[in-house]
């Protein structure tokens, strides 16, 4: 459970915060981090009988409604994602989003009575909100926070902080920067493309 963790949270973290549009939003932010975290529950508890197919055929529409994945994706790919076409942003988009759902798909394979924990909302500045969340285990409390803002009249989450600090995108980010360095955008889709394929297979 620590492992995974520690592996999606660095997959899919923000550094980046966007001024939100200021439209109101139908659910509470908190509402909306409860919709991923019933998600991975039920996942956790039916995994062996779902499989890896199953696992991920369960997440992706959760994944998918909860997080900003398009955001994530132009973040995470810097400076690199004005020069793209289209074309190319749909690419790093639907790419970047399968091996998110990958991660939580592979990693979320085993229920050993864990929970999770919304401790609360706080205001984190320029319309974002804040959802301070732990996870229990049978060993040890992780602490997550949810940083989310406002899209289309909907709180959806655009960076995840481990241990309260430690917001992961960055350092992907920088991971990105390298690929697109050596091959540009087609070499950073095979990239993320080769990392989920190898989820999928167990690797």
């Amino acid at each position: 459970m620590t492992r995974f963790f520690c592996l999606v949270v660095f997959c899919i973290g923000l550094v980046f915060i966007v001024v939100p549009t200021g439209i109101y939003a139908e659910e509470k932010p908190s509402v909306v981090v409860e919709k991923l975290h019933s998600g991975l529950l039920a996942n956790m508890k039916d995994a062996k009988a779902l499989k890896f197919e199953g696992r991920r055929n369960l997440l992706a529409p959760i994944v998918r409604d909860v997080f900003d994945l398009e955001t994530m994706a132009r973040v995470s790919s810097g400076i690199a994602w004005q020069k793209m076409s289209e074309n190319e942003r749909t690419a790093v988009v639907e790419a970047f989003s399968d091996w998110t759902i990958a991660n939580y798909a592979s990693q979320f394979d085993n229920f050993e009575g864990e929970y999770f924990e919304i401790k609360g909302e706080a205001d984190a500045g320029r319309g974002n909100i804040m959802v301070s969340t732990e996870i229990h285990t049978r060993s040890e409390i992780v602490v997550l926070d949810y940083r989310l803002r406002q899209t289309s009249k909907k709180w959806r989450i655009i960076d995840i902080y481990m241990d309260g600090s430690i917001s992961q995108l960055a350092l992907r980010r920088g991971e990105f920067s390298t690929v697109l360095g050596r091959g540009g955008v087609d070499k950073l889709v095979d990239h993320m493309r080769s990392l989920a394929a190898k989820l999928a297979a167990g690797v």
